[in-house]
């Protein structure tokens, strides 16, 4: 029993021994490279699907627009075509692959993986496109590829600029079906972050990486999202400190004296003005997005506040003009500077009432507004 077990084992080993020196060398395979036909998809060869591991290495995170998300990363793909094993001691290299040289790329197949959702693609080529493939002893691609990518971010409209965004990249094969290509996620740290990784006006809160619904399964795809939080301090300094001057500016102009006419005037419109300026530069800071916005509240609550700020003045000159004539109409007797004094007493009273209701209604307003905006997920 002993002398079979012993011969099985020989022959097995001389077998192995016989098959790596099989393998061509890695020279031998690339002079080869233009003459078989590697360009046609492993499984073809080998009548499985072929598994494309992948793994993305993050850059940079930016805000394109309040809708969109901006991202560099490099997509990694890994899968294997056993047609391109060679004999390892041809390598002299000490990571033990080679370098495919880039203009060897078209001899070779290689996954036709693209983002589904973006709006916008650019491949870095600069000072050379920034792509490279490495092939190991056992058949083994490994690919990268430099992207910059704008993808669609839908942004919570309610809570805006507080809040946060839930962006979705979709990375599907273009031609290819799940019978002959299936997408993986790398295992264990499909996303990885570059030494160098920053944000522009935002944090990467989370990332979660899961399989595609089976209702969209008829291709292979992955499916990758980004959970983001804005930084809103700058639309503070730009929106809403400008805007809470302009208001009160508004209720400097309740304490310049009722017969400044000109001066009174200028001050009410100028402040509406203002915050019509602001209003303008907010639509277009908003465009693309859906429904009320919490800026908008704020914006149509200032112009409201300057509005009447310029409308108390219009009431109470008003009465002042309806004194004056008074005056003027009737001699001066008792009863009619009575009545003078009544009319005085009332336009007088309207303006006092305005000059404390005025800042109590807006900080009423503000305290409102920032408790529930600011709970807003």
């Amino acid at each position: 029993m002993f002398l079979p077990i012993q011969y099985g084992r020989i022959v097995h080993l001389l077998s192995l021994f016989g098959i790596l020196h099989a393998l061509p060398s890695w020279e031998q395979l690339e002079k080869n490279l233009t003459q078989n036909n590697f360009d046609i998809p492993p499984w073809t060869y080998t009548g499985n699907s072929t598994h494309i591991s992948t793994q993305l290495l993050f850059t940079h995170v930016q805000s394109a627009t309040l809708s969109e998300l901006g991202s560099s990363f490099h997509l990694i793909q890994e899968w294997e075509d056993i047609r391109l094993r060679y004999n390892a001691n041809s390598v002299q290299f000490a990571g033990k692959y080679v370098l495919l040289d880039l203009d060897k790329y078209v001899y070779i197949w290689t996954p036709d993986s693209y983002i589904h959702n973006a709006i916008s693609e650019l491949q870095h080529s600069v000072t050379k496109p920034n792509v490279f493939i490495r092939i190991y002893p056992n058949g083994t691609l490994v690919k990268s590829t430099r992207l910059t990518v704008r993808t669609p971010c839908p942004l919570t409209s309610v809570g805006f600029p507080h809040g946060s965004q839930i962006c979705t990249m979709v990375f599907k094969s273009y031609s290819f079906t799940t019978s002959e290509v299936n997408m993986i996620w790398s295992h264990p740290n499909p996303i990885r972050y570059s030494d160098e990784f920053s944000t522009s006006g935002l944090k990467v809160a989370s990332v979660t990486e899961t399989d595609c619904p089976q209702k969209s399964r008829e291709s292979p795809c992955l499916k990758l999202q980004v959970g983001i939080i804005r930084d809103f301090s700058q639309l503070i300094l730009r929106i809403y400190v400008p805007s809470v001057f302009l208001v009160i500016l508004g209720w400097m102009s309740m304490w310049i004296d009722k017969g400044q006419v000109g001066a009174r005037t200028s001050l009410g419109v100028l402040c509406v003005l203002s915050i019509v300026t602001q209003l303008v530069g907010v639509v277009s800071l908003g465009s693309g997005l859906e429904g009320l916005i919490a800026v908008d509240i704020w914006m149509a609550a200032c112009m409201f506040f300057t509005i009447i700020a310029l409308c108390v003045f219009a009431v109470v000159h008003n009465m002042k003009r309806r004194k004056d004539k008074n005056k003027q109409k009737y001699k001066v007797g008792s009863e009619d500077e009575e009545g003078a004094s009544c009319c005085d007493v009332q336009h007088g009273r309207l303006q006092n009432i305005f000059r404390v209701v005025y800042p109590l209604l807006f900080i009423i307003f503000n305290v409102v507004y920032w408790i529930y905006f600011l709970s807003v997920d």
